[in-house]
């Protein structure tokens, strides 16, 4: 399902790529923000919601494939 997701977003860069390449960067950091506003959503690990990470390790891999697939430096 992950691989799915990430090469659609590849799929829609280039789209936006070859139909609007000067909005191109700007609509792949918007996606990357709400990827990036998913991961902190809520906080993994923890006690009754204290202690935890922000984003966990999975997460933050996942975060940087998707910046990958989105050609975001």
């Amino acid at each position: 399902m992950k691989a799915r997701c990430i090469e659609t977003l590849q799929q829609a860069r280039t789209v936006v790529e070859t139909k609007a390449p000067d909005d191109a960067s700007a609509f792949a950091a918007w996606l990357y923000q709400i990827s990036q506003r998913v991961a902190e959503a809520a906080k993994e690990g923890g006690f009754l919601r204290f202690g935890g990470v922000a984003v966990s390790e999975a997460e933050k891999a996942t975060l940087s494939e998707i910046s990958a697939a989105l050609k975001i430096a």
